[in-house]
């Protein structure tokens, strides 16, 4: 069997799958350059094809993530084009005027200058068969069926395919398939929990795993209007004039600098606004418009505060819910995905649920992971049994000619033969970067596509933000932890697998021990406990590390520049060493330096 599917919104990308398993995934940003790239996903759906080697008429199905996709985001890269002041200008100009004064303005009349028709594969007439204009925002019935086919004519060109081999597939049952058949978890009854801000109306389900027919059941889903905790994290975002639909992880690292007070009165906002009771949520309806309610509500509240009350009253609700969830349904393994997913400080209070004894949530569990989702739901509809994901190393190889490299006369280009070259530099006090073997797949880059250190010396944080990264201060970095030595560094009572950097764990002197790699204000980490078969190189050099320091792991986060997505190529990690002030450059089969 041969799978492709596509998703079109935020970060948009591919998948492919090939018998079994996920051969390829990939999100657009990576060859646009463009952080959360909306746009058409040509470059990674051509990328995906040239790297397994296939033609559009090799595939049983292609499938386009979504039911009730919108065209709008990517007819104006909504999620990578839009500003500060733009997203505001939506909330005042666009989403004000709809939601509180019953006014009928068109989102794309706002932002009609943004509109870029030629990304589309095809000649843009096909895109004038309806008028774009009149477009709604939730879209009617019959904009469902523009919008449909217009992406079906998009990909039926690129792929010379007829348009009957393309199907749409429900976002979170994309999610719920990508959460569970991604996981190693297969025991009775594990209980598959969504949770984002939106998806075909929805915003979270549960479903529920049955060994005997190997299939996975929705057993509940909840209405976007009702369950509404992740547009209330994305606007109070926004509030904070930090970029929504970016920069929650910031209001989540900010949150654990304040623990005073005020946590509960920002919280009683919060909890004026939605409520869980039992398996349900309550939201207030006499708030149309969460953005103006929370500009209104919070105003009097300093930064740190809003951040604190926002993540805990984030983390008792969560845990509330999934406690309920997990005592009606007698389950005591769950697997987690959707946008909400990736809080990892929630997560971690998730973990500590009494009822639940296994606990995983697969990486990026935002929709540029919607692709794996649909190809493994297809699959098993189909009587194919999707293996889990071992790695998210998904991507295509950092390959290139070796004369690339011995070209660059202003630079030392050793050629790499052993882990211990690396070891030694690190042991200097080098800040390394990688651009080696397969690229990530994701938000978080997992070793082959990471800036690491020694995590031991505190002053490296700073020493790797004045090089490159340029992060607010108070965004901590992460550790890459052996797995079988996580003990001596992070507390994991029930021994829960986290290779891709999606749960927070408390640490054994973490601040101490791995200063650099642990958040300064709670000493937790986001930890990717990394396993010998995963990524053979990287955890035969902690390893040796390990041996040296008595600490198996080291500093680990994402290799780009400020503002712009994870490396892909060689060439974007030289034009990245180049403009930085990184040290060394690790390849494939070369190691290179600068002089000093």
């Amino acid at each position: 069997m041969k799978i492709l599917a596509v998703t079109l919104e935020k970060c948009s990308g591919c998948a492919i799958f090939v018998d079994d398993r996920i051969v390829f995934s990939s999100s657009e940003e990576r060859y646009s350059r463009i952080k959360s790239d909306s746009s058409f996903p040509l470059n990674s759906i051509k990328d995906g094809l040239n790297y397994t080697k296939l033609q559009g008429k090799d595939f049983d199905k292609v499938i386009i993530c979504g039911n009730k996709i919108s065209l709008i985001p990517s007819l104006i890269n909504e999620y990578s084009s839009f500003s500060l002041d733009d997203q505001i200008k939506a909330m005042d100009e666009y989403w004000y005027p709809n939601l509180v004064l019953g006014e009928n303005k068109s989102f794309l009349e706002v932002f009609k200058d943004k509109i870029n028709l030629e990304q589309f594969p095809y000649n843009t007439k096909l895109g004038k068969k309806f008028d774009i204009f009149k477009l709604q925002n939730p879209y009617s019935e019959e904009d469902g069926k523009n919008v449909s086919n217009f992406f079906k004519q998009a990909l039926s060109s690129l792929l010379e395919i007829n348009e009957d081999k393309i199907i749409h597939m429900e976002h979170d049952s994309c999610h719920a398939a990508y959460g569970f058949y991604g996981s190693p978890i297969r025991d009775d009854n594990t209980l598959i929990i969504t949770a984002d801000a939106w998806g075909d109306d929805l915003s979270g389900t549960l479903a529920l795993y049955s060994k005997d027919d190997n299939k996975i059941k929705r057993v509940k889903e909840y209405h976007h209007k009702s369950f509404q905790l992740g547009r209330i994290y994305r606007y109070t975002t926004l509030v904070l004039r930090m970029l929504a639909n970016e920069h929650e992880y910031k209001v989540m690292g900010l949150a654990s600098y304040y623990n005073g007070p005020m946590i509960k009165k920002v919280e009683q906002v919060f909890d004026n606004m939605l409520q869980n009771d039992g398996l349900e949520f309550i939201f207030n309806k006499d708030i149309p418009d969460i953005y103006d309610h929370l500009k209104n509500n919070l105003k009097n509240f300093r930064f740190d505060h809003i951040a604190a009350g926002l993540q805990s009253f984030t983390e008792k609700i969560l845990v509330n819910w999934i406690s309920n969830v997990c005592k009606y349904y007698n389950s005591k393994s769950v697997v987690f995905s959707g946008g909400i997913s990736m809080n990892v400080k929630a997560n971690l209070e998730i973990s500590k649920i009494t009822n639940i004894e296994n606990f995983f949530i697969c990486g990026a569990g935002t929709d540029e992971t919607l692709p794996i989702g649909a190809c493994y739901n297809w699959a098993q509809m189909n009587g194919v049994n999707p293996k889990p994901l071992t790695s998210l190393y998904l991507g295509s190889d950092a390959k290139y000619e070796e004369k690339e490299v011995l070209s660059l006369s202003e630079y030392t280009v050793t050629k790499f033969d052993s882990s211990e070259q690396i070891l030694e530099k690190l042991l200097e006090g080098k800040i390394i970067a990688t651009c080696r073997g397969n690229m990530e797949m994701g938000q978080r880059s997992l070793g082959n596509r990471s800036i690491i250190a020694d995590p031991r010396i505190s002053s490296n944080v700073e020493k790797i933000n004045n090089s490159i990264k340029k992060r607010d201060f108070w965004m901590p970095f992460a550790p890459i932890i052996l797995s079988e030595y996580q003990d001596l560094l992070i507390k994991n009572p029930k021994n829960l697998e986290s290779p891709f950097m999606t749960i927070a764990f408390e640490t054994k002197d973490g601040k101490n021990k791995i200063p650099a790699a642990v958040h300064q204000a709670d000493g937790t980490a986001r930890a990717q406990l990394l396993k010998k078969e995963q990524n053979p190189i990287l955890w035969n050099l902690i390893f040796k590390f390990y041996e040296k320091t008595g600490v198996p792991a080291l500093l680990n986060t994402s290799f780009n520049l400020h503002g712009e997505p994870i490396v892909r190529t060689v060439n974007d990690g030289l034009r990245v060493f180049k403009k930085s002030e990184l040290e060394v450059l690790w390849l494939n089969n070369h190691i290179i330096e600068k002089n000093n």
